[in-house]
């Protein structure tokens, strides 16, 4: 069947920014690039720990805006939608997601001047949370 995905979570998810090699990261994705520390097998998904972080200052005029937490196989794709401002001082979010399945749980990090930038992590869910 064909999911509904509110088009603010679509055109995020369509314009984040990826590594060009993850594991040798050039200065700017590495200022830019969200990390997703995710559990790597989940028993039960229906509370599943995520910690979302992006090390990046968080001046007036140079920060994160917001964060996106995405999972494209749920039927409810869109996890959060976290927004900041530089008085936060840091980009980081710490929350539990409902997963019903094995998946890649990715993020989108909004810089208020190099847009969108995606990070992501793969966990096996082994007993659905939905």
């Amino acid at each position: 069947p064909d999911i509904l995905i509110p088009k603010r979570v679509l055109a995020a998810a369509e314009s984040g920014r990826r590594a060009a090699n993850p594991q040798n990261l050039t200065p700017e994705e590495a200022m830019h690039i969200p990390k997703v520390d995710i559990p790597i097998i989940a028993e039960d998904g229906s509370l599943v720990p995520i910690i979302v972080s992006v090390n990046h200052p968080m001046e007036p005029d140079h920060y994160i805006k917001g964060i996106y937490i995405i999972d494209d196989l749920s039927a409810i794709p869109s996890k959060g939608l976290y927004r900041f401002t530089p008085a936060n001082g840091e980009a980081y979010i710490n929350t539990r997601i409902k997963l019903g399945e094995s998946t890649t749980v990715r993020a989108i990090a909004e810089c208020n001047k190099h847009g969108k930038w995606e990070g992501s992590a793969d966990i096996k869910v082994t007993v659905g949370g939905c």
